[in-house]
């Protein structure tokens, strides 16, 4: 993945993210292989004055997900059982 301006491409597809996913993955892709808890998704992504539900994060993830996986390739985001998500690309 590369990073520019607010564009993230997944070898030569350019990745459509809304404004809090792109958020997300950008918050993922600046620790590789860090296992975050949805609490540390959640204060990093949304702030902590704001009001988020914990299982907000399964959406966006699911959402993240569905345009940045390319058929055939291995799922960049890993759910890490009982604990969050890493970003294993």
């Amino acid at each position: 993945m590369i990073e520019r301006k607010k564009e993230f491409f997944r070898g030569e597809k350019e990745v459509e993210l809304g404004p809090t996913e792109f958020k997300l993955i950008d918050f993922l892709i600046k620790n590789p292989k860090r296992v975050y808890s949805r609490e540390q998704i959640l204060n990093n992504v949304w702030g902590d004055n704001v009001y988020v539900e914990s299982r907000t994060i399964d959406v966006h993830i699911r959402r993240v997900r569905k345009a940045i996986n390319i058929d055939g390739k291995k799922d960049l985001i890993r759910t890490v059982r009982s604990s969050g998500y890493s970003l294993d690309g």
